[in-house]
């Protein structure tokens, strides 16, 4: 059982406490025990990696023409390589071709494969051409109400049946799995944010949060991570060069392996 799913039934074994002590005649309107999501079977961590647009949708355009989809897309197929050579994970690519995906379909590829991470990968971009840095986005606090919104408008299945639970149970089982949810993703990012440091020049204020919607599955850990500003000539520079992104994305290898296992594994 996943950790998210045993705090919430302890919690709702708490709440039906007192009707367990007051006889049968209240089990009519306990609360329900919600139906646990088929958890997937145990092996492998799955990473989902995310290359940012695609397709009709290039991102942002570098001083010199370089296209974010193109840096993301590479970058995507080094780091599934780097981690498969590891042995330790599943990988899966959200798009691995010139292909445009939908923001929504993106989620759902993680949730629907019951992703242990998510990391979307960006190329980020400004007015002005003096900024550069990579960072790290996490969900910001503002967005969570924009979440649950979606939970319920599109019916996403959580780690219980929310379709049994009264609204207000629903709202806290979904809190719950949310706040874990955010946690994890909270530190996956400073690890990350460790690893990059003294690989590459982080931009000021380099953990980040927003409301970016690949950010929102409320029970799967990710992060967006920008590489760098194409609107700087330096960046783009070395955001073309496979020896740059390599070095990138051997350090979030690296921040893989000690998020999942821990400090000092080998590779």
């Amino acid at each position: 059982m996943s950790t998210r799913a045993l705090i919430i039934a302890i919690i709702l074994a708490l709440i039906a406490l007192p009707a367990i002590a007051s006889g049968p005649r209240y089990f009519k309107d306990a609360v329900p025990y919600p139906r646990i999501k088929p958890a997937p079977s145990a092996g492998k961590p799955l990473i989902v990696i995310d290359p940012g647009h695609g397709g009709k949708d290039p991102g942002a355009v570098g001083q010199k023409g370089l296209l974010e989809k193109t840096v993301t897309t590479s970058a995507a197929k080094e780091l599934k390589a780097l981690l498969e050579r590891t042995g330790r994970y599943e990988v899966l690519l959200t798009r691995s071709g010139d292909s445009f995906v939908e923001h929504d379909d993106r989620v759902r590829i993680a949730r629907e494969k019951h992703a242990d991470l998510f990391i979307s990968i960006h190329a980020d971009s400004t007015n002005g051409s003096s900024t550069r840095g990579a960072s790290v986005y996490t969900l910001a606090d503002r967005a969570r109400n924009r979440s649950k919104r979606i939970v319920n408008g599109q019916n996403w299945i959580m780690d219980v049946d929310l379709a049994e639970q009264s609204d207000s149970v629903g709202d806290i089982l979904v809190d719950l799995a949310q706040r874990s949810t955010e946690s994890q993703s909270e530190a996956f990012a400073d690890i990350l944010l460790e690893n990059l440091e003294g690989k590459t020049r982080l931009v000021g204020n380099s953990h980040r949060r927003a409301g970016y919607y690949v950010l929102l599955a409320p029970d799967v850990p990710a992060v967006l991570l920008e590489l760098g500003f194409l609107s700087n000539s330096e960046d783009e520079k070395l955001l073309k060069t496979k020896a740059h992104r390599t070095k990138l994305m051997k350090a979030v290898r690296r921040s893989v392996d000690e998020y999942f296992v821990g400090p000092g594994r080998p590779g």
